[in-house]
């Protein structure tokens, strides 16, 4: 007789004779639907998906003509744009799926998804119930897609912030119910247990005490099988996959004392261990609880950060004359957006006004305010925390420096480090371990004293379970990681923080790096005596040298106004107070030169701004880059631009080697400067004139001597030594961010930062080897206690609880530091 449908497990109307051959049986069906979803599984050949799901399928809706065209808008390139990120031919992007209740449903989607052309990544998350996809737009529409999903039984939209908080709600809720019912169902059990212990089964009549021992059974039940479910549900997918989980022990032990308690209360013989039972969900669910807030929050922390950005953004019309609000993802660069103070920067761009002051805590840790003058680069996340400004976008969506951080986040998130691994499959022989031994303990005492023999089994199988030994590594790695994320250091690979913890040795490149990496005008000598000056200027020269100096550094800041080699960055913050020249035109390799009243400026080397240059040497004994300016073949001025040392490298330095790590400098500009910043720093070694693979060379040769390198520089100019390194660490500009394949980004503008890291990353290494000691000493020390039957089943479900509270509260200690 026809009673539910095979696919999604409905009554079947009695009107409806739907059916199908499967593994020699037939397969009845509710609807054309469900039978149309099972069909396309079977013929793919992905049938182990019936074989393997752990809960029903989700009943498949008919595509009504105005959902058809929905699905199929979002073929459309400008719809696309709001959620998708395109590369070449490729695209990418996060949809959001309903339906999904299991792995079984996970591996189904990505088996049949993959079969498809043109579908070169698919992941499915069935925690956060979404997909992460890149697939070929020409070979394979997304609409196609989202049609496959649907005739599977699935519904997917691109990914949105407020279905992921609704999922985070509802699964919050589900734990904040579970959890209440078991505290409710525990407490009132406990009452009932009382009154049984005191009475000692002497003063309460036998109806009665088998009245409270139903009742009992009554309360407990939905305790064990409702708010118990996820150790069910996990333990029976755990033996399915053949691997045995911390949660195998725990539905064991369940299933134990509640059939055990059960068959005492029916045939009124030997113990009944309801309230234990009770205790057990209820302070087991309780830890579970607790560790997922910490796992969930460092989730919600990153997935915040993406609402920040506005969803609306105030744009200059072309003519100027007006302004018009529009949507965040119909932007382009080039437009020019108006900001006004107090406002979130939505994208990444220039600024266009004169000057601006903003505020980049949210990318760099750094609280204070930045100063922003025009052609400075802006950044999406940023806060405008002065007056209204102007922004000339020149990224958007997916490839602003904001996204970047925050999909690398993400990617760091979901990677699994190998000491997580290592304590997985630890874990796993831990708990084979445990059901040998309880199988002993049991055998062991039915022939000292066959009444106890169970209760002591049971107590043991609790105690044992390996929750905190689970726990230690990736509590430690995670709090770890937000600790340094907090600080402006992003690690990208899963195994940073622990080859970290074993650095002995720190290589640094210099520009950018140890230097600011932007040119400072640090000296400046006005040559040409006052009759000169007078003969080729006539009224227009200054009297005083003050006034000499300004009027000298103006026309030099009219030079490199519109230049974009580095030395003109020194200049590019000056105001002019008066434009005199004309035909201003760079020589390349030499100098720039502009006509003033017939004759020319020259700007740049001795030679090119001198026809001769006999009687005038360079100053050999500054430091820096040495440009002249010249008028008329007359020298006007000597300059000297050097890049400043960053503030706190010199406390860096000092600090690693207090803390006995060698340090070297490998850096690709000349001697002189190489060596000079090296004093001024006391490093101990330094390279000069360094190619890419000459660099890398030098990192090997150090770790085939033992040593472990942390390589620290520039992300995109750096990337073969930064690969070569045991760990490298990018301090990436806004454009190299995306294409570091760095082992970490440093996006504060502190340097000292990466001492912090080490120093972190030791203590890491501490907090996981406490917790992996606590762990297994708890278990050494409890396991034979109860053992020899001096831990009862409710002692050992609170023992087992505290030591996993343990663990959590300890790896919290790493999101202090610093």
């Amino acid at each position: 007789m026809k009673s539910i449908c095979f696919h999604c497990n409905e009554p079947i109307p009695s009107s409806v004779d739907l059916s199908l051959n499967w593994q020699n049986q037939s397969r009845d069906f509710c609807c054309i639907g469900c039978k149309s979803v099972a069909e396309a599984i079977i013929e793919n050949k992905l049938d182990d998906y019936y074989k393997f799901r752990t809960e029903v399928s989700v009943k498949p809706d008919d595509l009504i003509p105005q959902q058809l065209r929905d699905i199929e808008l979002l073929d459309d390139a400008k719809v696309q744009q709001s959620f998708t990120q395109t590369e070449n031919s490729s695209v990418s992007t996060e949809l959001g799926v309903e339906g999904i209740t299991c792995a079984a449903c996970s591996w189904l989607i990505e088996s049949r998804l993959q079969r498809e052309p043109g579908i070169e990544k698919i992941l499915v998350n069935p925690v956060t119930r979404r997909i992460s996809l890149k697939w070929n737009q020409n070979k394979t529409p997304l609409s196609h897609i989202i049609k496959i999903l649907k005739s599977l039984g699935y519904k997917a939209y691109p990914f949105r912030q407020n279905k992921f908080e609704q999922q985070i709600k509802q699964e919050n809720r589900s734990y904040l119910i579970r959890l209440g019912i078991a505290g409710l169902g525990m407490m009132q059990v406990m009452m009932f247990a009382v009154g049984l212990y005191l009475s000692d089964g002497q003063d309460i009549d036998p109806a009665q005490q088998q009245f409270l021992h139903w009742i009992s059974a009554l309360i407990a039940t939905p305790v064990v099988f409702y708010s118990g479910f996820s150790f069910f549900r996990n333990a029976y997918y755990g033996l399915k996959a053949k691997h045995l989980n911390m949660d195998v022990p725990v539905a064991i032990a369940l299933v134990m004392a509640y059939t055990a308690s059960m068959w005492a209360t029916v045939t009124h013989s030997g113990q009944v261990y309801f309230d234990s039972v009770s205790m057990f969900v209820f302070f087991l669910l309780t830890g579970r609880y607790l560790e997922h807030r910490v796992r969930l929050k460092a989730c919600l922390n990153s997935q915040a950060q993406r609402q920040t950005l506005p969803l609306s953004v105030t744009k200059k019309r072309d003519d100027n004359s007006h302004q018009q609000t529009i949507p965040l993802h119909q932007v382009n660069p080039k437009d020019v957006l108006v900001v006004a103070s107090g406002e979130t920067l939505p994208t990444d761009g220039k600024l266009a006004s004169s000057y601006a002051k903003v505020n980049e805590s949210l990318l760099t840790g750094e609280s204070v305010a930045v100063d922003k003058y025009h052609g400075d680069q802006l950044l999406a996340g940023s806060i405008n925390e002065g007056q209204l400004l102007e922004l000339e976008v020149t990224e958007v969506g997916d490839n602003t420096y904001f996204s970047a951080l925050n999909n690398m986040s993400e990617r760091a998130l979901a990677n699994k480090p190998h000491l997580s691994k290592l304590a997985d499959k630890l874990a796993h022989w831990f708990v084979m371990g445990i059901l040998l031994l309880v199988t002993v303990v049991y055998f062991a005492w039915n022939s000292i004293d066959p009444s106890q023999s169970f209760w002591i089994a049971l107590s043991v199988l609790v105690v044992s379970c390996p929750c905190a030994l689970s726990l230690a590594t990736p509590t430690a790695v995670t709090s770890a990681s937000q600790a340094l994320a907090k600080l402006g250091l992003l690690l990208i690979k899963p195994d940073s923080l622990e080859a970290l913890a074993k650095i002995d040795t720190v290589a640094f490149d210099k520009t950018g790096t140890l230097t600011e990496g932007k040119p400072v005008l640090t000296h400046t000598d006005i040559l040409i005596n006052a009759k000169q000056a007078e003969e080729l200027f006539a009224d227009a020269w200054p009297q005083t040298l003050e006034a000499q100096t300004r009027w000298v550094l103006d026309r030099v800041t009219e030079l490199e106004r519109n230049q974009h080699h580095p030395i003109a960055l020194a200049f590019k913050h000056r105001q002019v107070q008066q434009k005199m020249l004309s035909n201003i035109e760079a020589i390349q390799g030499q100098g720039i030169k502009a006509n003033y009243k017939g004759l020319l400026f020259k700007l740049g080397k001795l030679d090119f701004v001198l026809s001769n240059r006999n009687h005038i040497s360079q100053n050999e004994a500054l430091d820096g880059t040495q440009v002249w300016l010249s008028y008329d073949d007359y020298l006007i001025a000597h300059f000297v631009i050097n890049d400043a040392i960053k503030t706190d490298a010199k406390e860096l330095i000092a600090n690693l080697e207090s803390e006995k790590y060698a340090t070297l400098m490998l850096s690709g500009d000349h001697a002189h400067q190489v060596q000079t910043v090296a004093q001024q720093l006391k490093l101990q070694k330094w390279f000069a004139a360094c190619l890419p693979q000459e660099k890398s060379d030098l990192i090997t040769k150090l770790q085939q001597k033992g040593h472990h390198v942390l390589m620290v520089g520039d992300g995109l100019n750096d990337s073969v030594v930064l690969a070569a390194a045991d760990v490298g660490i990018a301090i990436n500009t806004a454009t190299d961010l995306t294409q570091s394949k760095a082992d970490g980004v440093l996006t504060s503008h502190k340097i000292q930062v990466i001492f912090n890291a080490l120093m972190l990353a030791r203590k890491t290494q501490k907090i996981i080897k406490q917790n992996l000691f606590w762990a297994l000493s708890y278990n050494l020390i409890a396991i034979p206690f109860a053992a020899l039957g001096f831990v009862p089943p409710w002692l050992a479900a609170i023992g087992m609880t505290l030591s996993s509270l343990v663990v959590l509260l300890n790896a919290q200690r790493l999101k202090a530091e610093n």
